[in-house]
Parts: C-alpha cells; structure tokens; sequence
C-alpha cells in the first residue's frame, strides 16, 4: 500500500517524513498519492489535526479522477462521519404530540334536538334560535344540527364529549362569548374542518354531556355554563348556570342517518 508523504514548512529536519496513512485507509488500497504540507503548532489538538486530514484526503480523492467517485464507498462516508462528527444517540418516539388546545375530529352526526318539554330549536333571521313548541306541519321548521365530534381528552372524563354545533344546511354556528358581564350564546357564520383548536375557535366547542337519556351541552370555555331554554315558549335559547332552576339544560337528541 502506498505511504501519505507529510512534512512540515518550517522545519526542514523533518522534510519528507513518511506518516502511514490513517488506519481506516487500510481497508481501500485506491487510495492516491499525494504530498501534503502540514504546519503543527504546539495548542493543535490531535483529533483536530485528523478531523482535517480526513477531509484532505476525502476532497482529493473525490477530485481526482471521475473513476475515484465510483471507489469513495459508503464505507468511506461513515469513516468520514464518524472521525469529524461526534457521536449522537437517537430516541425512538412511538407517539406523535398534539398541543394540548387541539382537539382531533372524529365525526360528523345529523340530529334532531328538543328539550324536555318538547319544545323544537327555530332559526329566526337573521341568526338567532328560538325554543318552540310546534305542531302539525309547522314542525318542518324546527333546525336540524349537523354535531361535529371530537375526540375526548383525557381530563375532560369519558362521560364528556366534545363537539361543534353547527345549523344543518347554514355555515352557522352555535358559540359562546362573554358580553354583557356572562357567557351569551350567539350563531356565527363561519366553516370549521377538520380538527378544532380550542386557543382560537375555543367559544365554539361545548361538551356533551349524557345523563341517563337525556343530554347537555357544556360551554367549553366558559365551564358550568349550559345550553339553556326557557319554559315559556318562544323565547330566545340562551346560556345558564343555574340548573335546576327556570331554565331548562336537558335535550333529547336523536340522530338521523
């Protein structure tokens, strides 16, 4: 095998003094002949002095010939990698992270909705609900909701669900706000898809919460706040935290295929 020629600028004594090449060299007798002059001062570092000696030689050899590129072999790049870089160790994840905020769709269901005094939910323009009790052929103008659900997070337990609602047929959305010194509800028009992510779209998510048969809706941003109803007849829908009182919070949901 052929020997590397290295000596040094400044000290003509040591001109010429033949180095064996570099001990991972031994396994690729392709290696060409070169000279190289090295200037050592006494604060360089010996694996520095190899780091750049081994990019030397791999430069030179990838320059020498169109014939060299085809002999520099992986074997040769993980040489490389493996004197320049330090070690890394690698972790495995076998789970992706979501923020904390994001809440990841999982369904869309179509429903009907009336409370328990079966009262019917009646949009009103220009956006505005209204609990009804209907009859006979009127009761085509009760609202259908399309039910976006999400999936549960932890903390939230098993018997909450979260989900959107939306007005079936309308890009309008039930949302809770604070106005007026407490959470109102309110319709917006708007087109939510896909996952929800509660730090922006928060006052559109309400959890659904079962109670035998029966089902109520949780504001999500504003906690024990509840999708209420008056018992009186045409009035507004509106939020409570009041239960058990006035206002009524429980509904009889019933999907549709």
């Amino acid at each position: 095998m052929n020997e590397m020629q290295f000596y040094e600028a400044d000290r003509p004594g040591l001109n010429k003094n033949a180095f064996p090449a570099l001990s991972h060299q031994a396994h690729h007798p392709h290696v060409c002949d070169m000279d190289i002059q090295v200037k050592i001062t006494k604060d360089t570092l010996v694996q520095g002095f190899r780091k750049a000696v081994v990019i030397v030689l791999a430069i030179e050899k990838m320059k020498k010939s169109p014939k060299a590129l085809q002999l520099f072999t992986d074997e040769d790049l993980m040489d490389i990698f493996n004197t320049v870089l330090e070690p890394v160790d690698f972790d495995t994840s076998e789970f992706t992270y979501a923020p904390d905020s994001i809440y990841q769709f999982s369904e869309d269901i179509c429903c009907d909705i009336e409370d328990i005094d079966h009262k019917s939910l009646v949009l009103h323009e220009p956006a505005q609900l209204v609990a009804v009790h209907l009859q006979g052929p009127n009761t085509s103008h009760a609202v259908r909701l399309k039910m976006s659900v999400y999936r549960p997070k932890m903390e939230a337990g098993t018997r909450k669900t979260p989900v959107a609602l939306n007005i079936k047929g309308r890009k309008l959305y039930l949302s809770c706000v604070w106005n007026g010194g407490q959470p109102v509800l309110q319709l917006e028009e708007t087109n939510i898809q896909g996952d929800l992510d509660q730090s922006t779209l928060g006052r559109f998510l309400f959890y659904r919460v079962v109670i035998g048969k029966h089902t109520r809706f949780e504001s999500a941003a504003f906690p024990h706040w509840y999708i209420c109803t008056s018992s009186e007849s045409d009035e507004v829908v509106g939020m409570t935290n009041r239960l058990g009182e006035v206002f009524i919070v429980d509904y009889k949901v019933t999907s549709q295929s």
